[in-house]
């Protein structure tokens, strides 16, 4: 299995219970899917997209 943040994770099972795909948060950020996999897994800051992506799953981004 692929590591998470704390963020990614929840971000991720959220997005499983949804049926919403890397690739659907990537259009809504107008973003590239793998910009939005480094972002979940940590690799990235995602300092502008982490409260976007927050937002679209009812997360608090600061987890």
């Amino acid at each position: 299995m692929e590591k998470y943040s704390e963020f990614g994770a929840e971000a991720r099972k959220i997005m499983l219970q949804k049926g919403i795909t890397l690739k659907d948060v990537a259009e809504k950020l107008n973003v590239s899917t793998p910009y939005v996999s480094d972002i979940l897994r940590g690799n990235r800051k995602g300092e502008k997209q982490k409260p976007i992506i927050a937002e679209m799953l009812g997360l608090d981004s600061e987890s």
